[in-house]
């Protein structure tokens, strides 16, 4: 039988291996940066169609499992914000309204991701605009001015 004292310098030598291979993607600034400033072309909107929609979303989730702790809160809002829009049903006053609501509270969220990003990997985070695509406008009513006086 293994002596005890053998015995756990290998356990925690075994534990340590696995604990490092199954261990979160490297969440480093250094790592981050270097994905995030060739992210930064592709993150830049307007997108309409689906197709780019749910390209964009990819790649806030993609940069969501890489993002540091510092703005790993703040990334997230942001990525679910994607999400969200992603989904909206131009059609739908609720759908577009809880887009609205989901943009006003990642407001400061995304103002700390930009300026992190900027401090730290010396790029501008784009504003993303019209990711939801662009929102049915019905129709004056017949016999209503077009025209502002």
């Amino acid at each position: 039988m293994p002596r005890p004292s053998r015995v756990l310098p290998l356990a925690v030598t075994l534990g340590v291996f696995v604990f490092a291979a199954c261990s979160d993607p490297d969440r480093t600034a250094g790592h981050f940066c270097g994905t995030i400033a060739t992210e930064i072309p592709l993150l830049q909107g307007p997108f309409t169609e689906p197709a780019q929609i749910d390209d964009l979303v990819r790649r806030y989730e993609k940069l969501n499992r890489i993002t540091p702790l510092a703005i790993e809160d703040d990334w997230n809002t942001l990525t679910e914000l994607m999400k969200l829009a992603s989904d909206v049903d131009p059609n739908d006053p609720n759908s577009r309204q809880a887009v609205a609501d989901a943009a006003y509270k990642a407001e400061r969220p995304a103002r700390n991701v930009a300026i992190w990003v900027e401090t730290t990997c010396g790029v501008a985070m784009p504003d993303v605009i019209g990711v939801e695509g662009s929102v049915p406008v019905a129709p004056p009513a017949p016999g209503t001015p077009t025209t502002v006086p």
